[in-house]
């Protein structure tokens, strides 16, 4: 606004000026205008959930079909119907019960596990792990039921996935396949 040497503005002409300014300074501006739009980052990992190693304490054996089983159930209660139907439940084991010759110390494979050696006979110990709800099973079976019991220097871990965080780049990705290494990398689960 300009003003003339002889006039004096009046304060309902300030106000009037400011008022306009201010309305000519709002609609310029849009709603959401914040900046561009980045690009789509990585699929979260957003509510996997992963045990601790647990060791077991003990197994209870059941005999089936003539083949001993021995089995170790843990209460697992983030293992939902809804996990069941469209998520992952993976289960890693570390031997640490085995001569090294036959599994090394620190090596972690997800179940089941078979394990092939000769002990007088050559013999198959098979390791596996069965989920259902709020419950996971780690099972035992030898091929030629030696076994009267089992060590108990074996340790576990679980991670459970639901089913939209399995999704990278817009495919599905097989957990199954991947090392223990590679699930823990892409689903930033500390090891």
């Amino acid at each position: 606004m300009i003003y003339s040497v002889n006039q004096a503005p009046t304060i309902s002409k300030v106000f009037i000026s400011s008022l306009m300014l201010m309305v000519v300074f709002v609609c310029s501006c849009k709603k959401g205008d914040t900046g561009p739009k980045g690009p789509q980052g990585p699929a979260g990992t957003a509510n996997v959930i992963y045990s601790d190693w647990f060791i077991p304490a003990s197994y209870t054996m059941s005999t089936i079909f003539g083949i001993k089983h021995f089995d170790h159930t843990r209460q697992t209660p983030a293992i939902t119907q809804a996990i069941i139907d469209s998520g992952v439940v993976l289960t890693y084991g570390k031997l640490a019960g085995y001569n090294p010759q036959v599994w090394p110390a620190g090596q972690i494979a997800q179940l089941p596990i078979s394990l092939t050696y000769v002990q007088g006979n050559t013999t198959t110990d098979t390791w596996s792990a069965f989920d259902s709800v709020g419950k996971l099973r780690i099972n035992f079976v030898n091929n030629l039921n030696i076994y009267s019991s089992i060590s108990t220097q074996h340790s576990f871990r679980y991670i459970i996935v639901p089913g939209g965080a399995k999704v990278s780049n817009g495919r599905r990705i097989d957990l199954h396949s991947m090392s223990y290494n590679e699930v823990c990398d892409l689903l930033k689960v500390p090891r």
